[in-house]
């Protein structure tokens, strides 16, 4: 994120005038609760030291935004940043983030014990390098590649990001490979993916002078690419498509066969073309540990997904994030290739200055190794039934929130549910009982455990001026960070809808998402009986005119307590494009 250095940076803030108000400075700080490093500076007296203190403070906070002529001892240096971050939100209450913020005991030893390992220094640190090939190999299994003797390849990187440079960059560079070799232009690459992409996809495109062609989504296709309308954005310039195991808004996995099936009819339609056998990335930053771990075969081939990763031969690439439900901590990705040879030699570096001889391939160099430790230490701690249960569990309370959401008698047709892993594959209905969900969960769709979902029709029909921002502002009074934001570009309109999202990491029981429910149905009442008030003492408007101006107030008053920076009236004129700005985008979560 970049940020902008700005006037406030350069005005001087006094935390303490300590030099005019000694008695003020007496009664600043208790002495002899002072840090052990101030208390062995042999100040004297108590005012002495409360003064050193404070003098400490205001080198520090006189200006925020610039290094100190002089530190400050060091456990008071500890002090006032740990006493900052206290303000940080609450990770396990962190809803919108895939991230995972959870960590054994044993798991932050390794970390501790490594964590001034570099990952690029091969000959420094071998044994982190055979762990890091040993993850390889195992994602390589698990992603169901190298049964028919391909050697795959692949990095560790600092999350999907990256990744997901390096499976476009080398889609890039065997694309121009196949036009050179035809004399062709090589002046316009274009690649294709869903309008439902996370921002990291299009960061490529802009990054590296592709076009990007982005293909919008619709209510029919689950909010995801749909195949058919590839015809429309594929030429002979397409360097590659990506498809995603699990997208940002909804949490659906995209087609890879079908859309594989629909580039080889293009293909097939098209004979002149010096490209064919266009490539498929599997972006599977959110659902690439999900699918091996949580569906049997059974269950993938009902929901006719069997074909999601180096088992289709049209897939050369896959990528994941090991800190969303790899259960890493944050900073760890992956990207592989199904054979060595998919690799351009344009993208390898031989490296001898480290004092050995080492390739590389990635986009950074130095960078912390503790990762790699931490996700082999999950792999051999928790083995695959390890991961498979706890991603059952999130998977089961997942679809146990949709149900309750949609059944709560207390909340009677106000919510609509848009993703869709708590429906059963055979009808797209939800189950008779909640029991089904952990009795029988090969029978509901596979996705990554969140829940996408907005007020219904109905609600906006009884209740047509309540912002549904005001539930994400209202639950975070109680501590849940729960994102509203815009679906992706669509062919129907649905774009024009919100949706609030709720992804349940492993930490998020059973009993978190009860008290969740709680919350969002004690913020609807609140907010219902705020609108019925609002409108009872707006009643005496009666022209119709006067109606769409009331309407408005509604509005302008709950999304000004939707708003925490609204410091001003908002003008009834601009409450229109209020409504468009209330809700925020949500794509660069990761």
């Amino acid at each position: 994120m970049l940020h902008k250095y700005t006037e406030k940076h350069r005005k001087p803030f006094t935390f303490v005038e300590e030099e005019k108000n000694d008695d003020f400075t007496k009664n600043l700080v208790d002495a002899n609760l002072l840090p052990k490093e101030l208390q062995d500076l042999n100040l004297g007296s108590s005012s002495e030291r409360a003064k050193s203190l404070s003098r400490h403070e205001n080198r520090i906070f006189s200006n925020k935004y610039v290094i100190p002529d002089d530190g400050v001892p060091e456990q008071l240096a500890f002090d006032l940043v740990r006493n900052e971050l206290t303000l940080d939100g609450n990770p396990h209450l962190n809803l919108a983030s895939f991230v995972n913020t959870s960590s054994t005991a044993l798991a932050k030893k390794l970390i501790t014990e490594n964590i001034n390992k570099n990952l690029a220094d091969n000959d420094e640190y071998p044994q982190l390098i055979e762990l890091t090939e040993r993850c390889i190999s195992m994602l390589a299994q698990l992603w169901k590649c190298g049964k028919n003797g391909e050697e795959p390849i692949g990095c560790a990187t600092t999350g999907s990001s990256e990744a997901i440079m390096l499976g476009g960059l080398a889609m890039k560079k065997r694309w121009e490979h196949k036009m050179k070799d035809a004399s062709k232009s090589t002046s316009r690459p274009n690649i294709i993916m869903s309008s439902a992409c996370q921002v990291a996809l299009e960061k490529f495109a802009r990054y590296f002078e592709v076009e990007c062609r982005l293909v919008p989504v619709s209510s029919e296709s689950h909010h995801s690419l749909d195949p058919k309308l590839l015809w429309d954005f594929v030429d002979e310039n397409t360097i590659g498509v990506f498809v995603i195991l699990g997208t940002t808004y909804t949490g659906h996995f995209e087609n890879v066969e079908q859309v594989a099936n629909t580039l080889q009819e293009i293909e097939t339609a098209n004979p002149t073309w010096s490209n064919r056998e266009i490539p498929i990335h599997v972006d599977g930053a959110s659902g690439g540990f999900i699918l091996p771990f949580s569906f049997t075969e059974k269950q993938l081939a009902a929901a006719k997904v069997s074909y999601w990763g180096f088992n289709h031969p049209r897939v050369l690439s896959m990528n994941s994030s090991s800190h969303k439900f790899g259960m890493t901590t944050p900073g760890l990705g992956w990207v592989l290739w199904r054979d060595g040879h998919f690799v351009p030699s344009e993208l390898r570096f031989t490296l001898r200055y480290l004092g050995g001889v080492e390739e590389t391939f990635g986009l950074n160099f130095s960078r912390p190794g503790f990762q790699v430790i931490h996700q082999y230490y999950n792999f051999i701690s928790l083995g695959f039934k390890g991961y498979q249960t706890l991603f059952n569990k999130s998977l089961f309370v997942a679809r146990a929130f949709c149900f309750n959401l949609l059944k709560n008698k207390e909340m009677p047709d106000y919510f609509e549910v848009v993703s869709g892993i708590h429906n059963r594959i055979s009808d797209g209905n939800l189950p008779a009982k909640l029991d089904d969900y952990w009795r029988h969960p090969d029978q509901f769709q596979p996705g990554v455990p969140l829940a996408a979902f907005k007020l219904s029709a109905q609600f906006h029909k009884r209740f047509p001026d309540i912002p549904q921002a005001m539930l994400s502002t209202l639950l975070r009074l109680r501590g849940w960070i729960v994102p509203n934001y815009p679906l992706p570009k669509s062919t129907d309109g649905s774009d024009q809808s919100e949706v609030l999202r709720v992804v349940f990491r492993s930490e998020m029981r059973l009993d978190l998402a009860q008290l969740l429910l709680t919350d969002i149905q004690n913020v609807v009442s609140k907010l219902i009986r705020c609108y019925s008030k609002v409108k009872e003492e707006t009643a005496v408007a009666t022209s119709s005119q006067n109606r769409n101006i009331r309407g408005d107030v509604i509005f302008d008053v709950l999304s000004t307590l939707a708003d925490p920076a609204a410091e001003q009236e908002t003008p009834a004129e601009e409450v229109r494009e209020t409504r468009k700005k209330m809700s925020k985008n949500y794509r660069g979560t990761c």
